[in-house]
């Protein structure tokens, strides 16, 4: 199957495109004729203008998003019916994770193909943790301020996971009727002490172990067994937080 350009063609095409990349219309040669497969011909940007698109150089955004057409292109062109019908009701992180998973594939990029393994391990541990909450998430529930739930989160009270822009998330499962679960600070503090980052505090977390039983750390203390958890903490710190 191959997939063509032709609905990015044209002067409609070209709105198109000029609406999903919010550059201003006027950058556009909308009175050439149909343009070449996979080309898209552009003015260059007037220098008064104060668009996103004109500070970073209209021309290079034009590119970057020709480069990437064609890469999803490529990539949808290689799937099965059913991986297509599946990806239609995706969302658009795990779409063009798919797709740039593809792309990797094909192209043999193996930094690229290890980074989005990472990417689906990192996916499927958010997952284990029931997804993550705001502070306001967070606030609301336990019933104070995000200032005090931060605070908590400085202290090692509560686990926290930066993510880009130094937003910080909290993941759900550490919570059960609205309050933390009881002796997990206990187990946060110790972790730190081993020198085990949040992120991996979060794999802890999430996994079962042995000298739990096959349980995880988070339905051991819902048990009551703090000090097996703790030294699981501790031989984690030690041997498999790296």
């Amino acid at each position: 199957m191959r997939l063509s350009l032709q609905p990015l063609q044209g002067r409609d095409g070209k709105d198109r495109l000029m609406k999903l990349m919010n550059v201003p219309y006027h950058i556009y040669d909308i009175n050439r004729g149909p343009m070449a497969p996979h080309a898209l011909r552009i003015k260059t940007a007037r220098a008064a203008s104060t668009s996103d698109a004109a500070a970073l150089g209209a021309q290079d955004v034009v590119d970057v998003v020709e480069r990437a057409i064609e890469a999803v292109a490529r990539a949808v062109s290689s799937l099965a019916a059913g991986e297509r019908l599946r990806l239609k009701k995706a969302s658009s992180a795990e779409l063009l994770t798919s797709l740039a998973a593809r792309t990797a594939q094909q192209e043999g990029d193996q930094f690229a193909q290890a980074r989005l393994r990472g990417l689906e391990v990192w996916k499927k541990l958010r997952e284990s943790a029931g997804g993550f909450l705001t502070g306001a998430d967070v606030a609301a529930m336990l019933g104070m301020t995000s200032a005090a739930v931060h605070k908590r989160y400085k202290a090692h009270q509560l686990l926290g996971i930066r993510e880009e822009k130094r937003r910080i998330v909290y993941p759900a499962f550490q919570f059960s009727d609205g309050r933390v679960v009881q002796h997990l600070p206990a187990v946060l503090q110790a972790l730190t002490a081993e020198h085990v980052d949040e992120r991996a505090q979060l794999r802890f977390l999430a996994g079962s172990h042995s000298r739990l039983d096959g349980r995880t750390p988070l339905c051991a203390l819902r048990d009551g067994d703090l000090n097996s958890v703790l030294a699981a903490a501790r031989a984690f710190g030690e041997h498999g937080a790296a």
